[in-house]
């Protein structure tokens, strides 16, 4: 079996006690791409590179998304409580708790005490939890992917490996997505995780058009009544906004979108709701999803409405973005 099989091997098999070998996978294939192989070598890959790429992934998955990365609720693993914990210095810092990609934070500088010391825990975790235990499918350890001795501070990697995943990284990547997909699928109830995974891809943020949601909304809302202020709206086309703001959530989900005046919507910014305002969205829903049904229509919005309402995730992403 050569390199590149092995490597699809043991994302596709390893557990699903939580992400990290989802993320150590990641970094090792990025810091593959980011190299050139000409000669025939043995590669060092330091430990501390491949954390400071593991914090920008769940970095991206938790400020946006507060995504449980492990089965178990109540002890988070050490790397997502690291990365909690560094937020929540950023945001300190900032006076802010809006959502920032990575590469918009400037976070080392902001923060770069604390950031330094995410990474010697990073570090450390990956020692212990990650760095033996990928190769390990099954009990048995997959040979020929690369050197490392417990507690180093180094792993090796042959150069033709690295060329391999470099190679072939789109496939790798996407591996690697479906996977991490997986496991969180195990842990949340949120909606498009598929989306949320594909977050740590993205340099900027897309903005797309939410014209399509007009018809949804107006079969609850058919006389335009503005969702923030309550008066009807006239003369203008109406706002489709997000309640929990678009910034916090990094979607769009008919559970979360109202009409409103395009000078509510505006002034409104990225303030969090009130707790009146997400009863009042609540009740919405509620009655949309009957409306909806009653006409017949299913389709994956009012899927992701019913599941929405099923489980919560209003009040659940409510109390979230409040930190």
């Amino acid at each position: 079996m050569i390199f590149i099989d092995k490597w699809l091997y043991i994302i596709r098999n390893c557990s699903f006690d939580n992400t990290y070998k989802m993320s150590w996978a990641r970094a090792i294939t990025e810091i593959a791409c980011e190299g050139e192989y000409t000669e025939n070598s043995c590669v060092e890959i330091t430990m501390e590179c491949i954390a400071r790429k593991v914090i920008r992934y769940y970095w991206e998955q938790t400020i946006f998304f507060d995504l449980q990365q492990s089965s178990n609720p109540v002890k988070p693993p050490v790397i997502v409580s690291t990365v909690k914990d560094l937020i929540g210095i950023y945001q300190s810092n900032t006076g802010s708790k809006r959502p920032i990609k990575w590469y918009a934070s400037n976070v080392e500088t902001i923060c770069s005490d604390a950031y330094q010391k995410a990474v010697r825990d990073i570090v450390k975790a990956l020692k212990q939890d990650v760095s033996f235990r990928f190769l390990r499918i099954n009990g048995k350890e997959v040979e020929g992917i690369y050197s490392y001795v417990q507690k180093d501070n180094s792993l090796y990697i042959h150069s033709d490996c690295l060329a391999q995943l470099k190679k072939y990284s789109l496939i790798v990547f996407d591996a690697i997505n479906y996977r991490w997909t997986q496991m969180l699928e195990n842990f949340n109830h949120s909606p498009r995780l598929s989306k949320k995974v594909r977050i740590i891809d993205e340099r900027e943020v897309r903005r797309k058009s939410l014209g399509k949601f007009s018809t949804y909304i107006g079969v609850e809302n058919p006389y335009q009544h503005c969702f923030l202020c309550g008066e009807k709206i006239e003369n203008e086309t109406p706002a489709i906004d997000h309640v929990i703001p678009w910034s916090y959530l990094y979607s769009d989900d008919l559970w979360n979108l109202v009409f409103a005046h395009q000078s509510c919507n505006s002034s409104k910014s990225n303030v969090i709701p009130s707790e009146e305002m997400i009863q009042r969205l609540e009740e919405r829903n509620q009655t949309m999803l009957r409306k909806l049904k009653e006409r017949e229509k299913r389709d994956k919005h009012i899927l992701e409405l019913e599941m929405a309402i099923e489980h919560k995730l209003i009040r659940k992403f409510w109390i979230s973005c409040q930190g």
